[in-house]
């Protein structure tokens, strides 16, 4: 394995890790939304429960107030994660452009050597000729 076929390797697996932590913060965002989903569902069955029962009407702002709360810190957290998924996607297309670097340099090193060992080879065989040529001619 030639020196460049190892550098694209590790410009791939850089690629990969940087995949892999901008799909986990993926998977976090949506968890978040998913918290948030839940909560507002939560609010919609206390409304209702508020609306038939007069004790829990009592009850029902201290829950509202608390649903606030969460749904404030929801909001800012999901705001943070987004944040860092838009920042680790800079570094997947970033690792991304590297990985592409490194195989055009190991395709112009591949290409450089074919090249060199054809010509390599043709000097041998105009050498052949000429000799060949040369015995003829004697």
């Amino acid at each position: 394995m030639s020196q460049f076929e190892k550098l694209v390797r590790l410009r791939e697996f850089e690629l990969d890790e940087r995949r892999r932590e901008s799909g986990d913060i993926l998977n976090e965002v949506n968890m978040l939304q998913d918290e948030m989903i839940r909560l507002n569902e939560s609010l919609k069955v206390e409304q209702k429960i508020a609306s038939e029962s007069l004790e829990a009407r009592f009850l029902y702002n201290e829950f509202a107030s608390g649903v606030i709360r969460q749904r404030e810190w929801l909001t800012a957290a999901i705001r943070v994660k987004e944040e860092e998924y838009e920042s680790s996607r800079e570094k997947v297309a970033h690792a991304y452009g590297e990985m592409r670097k490194a195989e055009i340099v190991r395709d112009e090193a591949v290409k450089n050597e074919k090249q060199r060992a054809q010509t390599l080879e043709q000097i041998e065989m105009d050498e052949i000729a000429q000799t060949i040529h040369r015995r003829k001619i004697e």
